[in-house]
């Protein structure tokens, strides 16, 4: 008896385990930006699209995040009153960016293109949640690997590695050459590629392992 109790313990904890991994655990809130701007007024009563904030940049892959000169077309004669819309006019005046605290990313190992997706027939919302009904902005939806993958399957849509992560062999470049940022954090010098990592030292083992991971890695 003692040890079937204890087995019961052992499965409850591990499907509890498995439900928070599925998404039972509780959603993260919406970070503190440096000006309260409200989704579900902006979209609701102002009738304003995404793209009308969050322009494409370059060749559309990304979006912009909106700054002080695009916000003032609408405020400069739109609740002037408020203390957020006169900072965000003294900051438009000095020319003076606004620190938007990031909610959604993804690593700099991984290919997104926000206009793949909408010409695909992708809504924002299936993304970033029903933006309509939020006054402030948290992480809906994962963008791990997993939800990436589950959602490209369920939509027939391609799931080889070369999908999210062809930066890791575009033009036959290591991402060593490639990004920076990741190699500062894992501490590997620029410019090293497998060519030059030949096994012996403990140093060039662990290298030839921090480029396996960045041309595999794990979401």
């Amino acid at each position: 008896m003692r040890n079937l109790l204890l087995m019961f313990v052992i499965l409850f904890g591990l499907s509890a385990g498995l439900r928070a991994q599925d998404g039972g655990a509780s959603k993260p809130a919406a970070p503190a930006q440096p000006i309260a701007f409200n989704h579900k007024l902006h979209i609701q009563t102002a009738k304003l699209e995404c793209n009308d904030c969050h322009e494409s940049r370059g060749d559309g892959s990304t979006v912009s995040m909106p700054q002080p000169p695009k916000c003032m077309l609408c405020h400069a004669s739109v609740a002037t009153d408020k203390p957020d819309i006169q900072r965000l006019a003294a900051a438009a005046k000095n020319e003076d960016s606004i620190p938007w605290v990031r909610v959604y990313r993804v690593p700099s190992f991984v290919t997104f293109s926000h206009k793949t997706h909408t010409a695909a027939g992708n809504k924002c919302e299936e993304c970033h949640g029903p933006v309509a009904e939020r006054t402030a902005i948290a992480l809906e939806h994962p963008t791990n690997m997993g939800s990436c993958i589950a959602c490209h399957s369920a939509k027939q849509a391609p799931t080889g590695c070369d999908t999210c992560h062809g930066i890791m062999s575009k033009n036959g470049h290591s991402p060593f050459d490639a990004d920076g940022v990741v190699l500062a954090r894992l501490q590997v010098p620029s410019g090293k590629t497998s060519k030059s990592m030949v096994s012996g030292s403990s140093e060039e083992r662990r290298l030839s392992a921090a480029e396996a991971f960045l041309h595999a890695p794990m979401l």
